[in-house]
């Protein structure tokens, strides 16, 4: 069985006016079908890219995908398991959560501007309870920055004293810092320049 699965993934948003504007103009409700009936698997070990125009839903699958927006239909399966399942424990939930992890588009808006990248990347493993000791977390926090190009001094810094490309290496960082199985990147280079650009996407091999 392919690790994750989408089936007939259908995502809409309800654009209408509030109701009582609807009445008074008699305007019709206005749906928009941002995702319609979407079926793909994605292997083990393998790298699956989404290709698609502006506005064609790309990210709202990816969102869908790491569980930040829910299916208005269809399902999406983790290794046999629904995240929308009702009857999965809390724990369960979390466990599923982080196989999945994800790298947003602007390294600017995806990294808390008043916390220190070692905060940054502490706080997955502190939440998921990967490492126990905080000199045992201080040596992996070590190992993520230098893993992704960066100094482990840098664990002392805020997202503010980074350029872009570096930013998004934190993202990067912080996305594997939970030991996932299958990392998101959703268009991980379209807001840096063309110079950084294949840098990230070296780092990302």
């Amino acid at each position: 069985m392919s690790f994750v699965v989408a089936s007939d993934l259908t995502r809409t948003f309800d654009l209408s006016d509030p109701w009582i504007v609807r009445a008074l103009t008699l305007r019709p409700k206005r749906i928009l079908k941002a995702v319609d009936a979407v079926n793909f698997q994605i292997e083990r070990g393998s790298t699956y890219a989404l290709v698609g125009e502006s506005g064609s839903g790309k990210s709202t699958i990816a969102n869908m995908v790491v569980g930040l927006l829910q299916p208005s239909s269809g399902s999406i399966t983790i290794d046999g398991r629904n995240l929308a399942d009702a009857s999965l424990s809390r724990r369960e939930q979390q466990a599923q959560r982080r196989r999945i992890q994800m790298v947003f588009q602007s390294p600017y808006a995806s990294l808390n501007p008043r916390w220190k990248v070692g905060d940054i990347l502490g706080e997955p493993i502190r939440a998921f309870g990967l490492i126990d000791g905080a000199k045992a977390q201080q040596t992996r926090i070590a190992e993520l920055l230098e893993q992704v190009g960066l100094s482990a001094s840098d664990a002392g810094k805020y997202p503010h004293e980074f350029s872009g490309g570096q930013r998004q290496r934190i993202s990067i960082a912080r996305a594997l810092s939970s030991q996932p199985e299958v990392i998101i990147c959703d268009e991980p280079t379209s807001a840096l320049d063309v110079s950084v650009q294949a840098q990230v996407l070296n780092l990302l091999k």
